[in-house]
């Protein structure tokens, strides 16, 4: 009996090494790639400062989730992921980080990803911002800057075991290489001059965070050839209040929608749908 515990206790003490071997693998894997730097040109981005293309900004900061979403109602940041084996994110004050970098670093963060000293973000969806316009860009940085100094959180990312895993597994990727994944898909995308171009663009930019970058959706998020099934009425209804059709109650579709997708001009839905229902009518992953 004593030789058996023995033996059971050094066969305890040989798994907590390898466990603990093997945590330490996973730690310096996971480090390897959220030191891994990248380079990425800064870009002469016009900011614009008129009243109308700083209310405009506001209103593409919403629907993009900037305001109203990741970092606060206000962009005063807060606690985005709290959860001790997976993360803790915080969204950073971006009143702050609008005093605190010039247009082509700001630029270079939202849609590349990549930050003043060439490490990626963690947790953000650059990869969904990766094609947004100069213009458009332009004005939502321009709202940034005109909103007051917010008494808010500077930005802070705590990778758990879980986290850290992920990105050894490939399950997460840091912000900057999801960009280069969305930079692969581009060509599959309507070009300019396509009659659907326009709806494209706005799928990339505000739809992409939840349903992947080609539009498919995963285990609970829908592939958005769903659009199939709606009239311009329903699908008008559905952004607006998240509200779809027949029966079924969309718990996040409604926050996004009411918080965000609310504010889609009439002109934007129907751009949006008319892409998706082209889309929905082809064999394409994206098309």
């Amino acid at each position: 009996m004593k030789r058996f515990l023995r033996w059971l206790r050094a066969g305890l003490l040989v798994l907590l090494g390898l466990v603990v071997l093997a945590a330490g693998v996973v730690y310096v894997l996971a480090e390897r790639v959220v030191r891994r730097t990248y380079q990425e040109p800064l870009v002469d981005l016009v900011v614009p400062t008129d009243s109308q293309s700083i209310g405009e900004g506001q209103r593409l900061a919403i629907v993009r989730g900037c305001s109203g979403g990741c970092h606060g109602e206000g962009i005063e940041g807060g606690v985005f992921i709290d959860e001790p084996l997976l993360a803790k994110l915080v969204a950073p004050d971006l009143s702050a980080a609008a005093r605190t970098y010039s247009n082509g670093e700001l630029a270079r963060i939202i849609r590349r990803g990549v930050r003043p000293d060439g490490r990626s973000v963690i947790g953000m969806p650059s990869e969904m911002f990766s094609p947004l316009t100069d213009g458009d860009l332009g004005r939502i940085i321009g709202y940034l800057r005109s909103v007051p100094p917010q008494d808010g959180p500077g930005r802070e990312v705590r990778l758990g075991p879980l986290a850290r895993l992920g990105l050894v597994a490939g399950q997460y990727s840091p912000a900057a290489e999801a960009v280069r994944q969305a930079d692969r898909l581009t060509e599959r995308y309507p070009g300019p001059g396509d009659s659907t171009a326009p709806g494209a663009y706005l799928a990339r930019t505000a739809c992409t965070e939840c349903h992947g970058l080609d539009l498919r959706g995963g285990e609970t998020v829908p592939d958005l050839r769903i659009v199939a099934g709606y009239s311009l009425e329903a699908f008008t209804t559905l952004l607006r209040t998240g509200t779809p059709a027949g029966t079924r109650e969309l718990t996040l579709m409604k926050q996004v929608a009411r918080k965000r997708f609310s504010h889609f001009t009439d002109a934007e839905i129907g751009a949006l749908y008319a892409f998706l229902s082209a889309r929905a009518a082809t064999q394409d992953s994206v098309k």
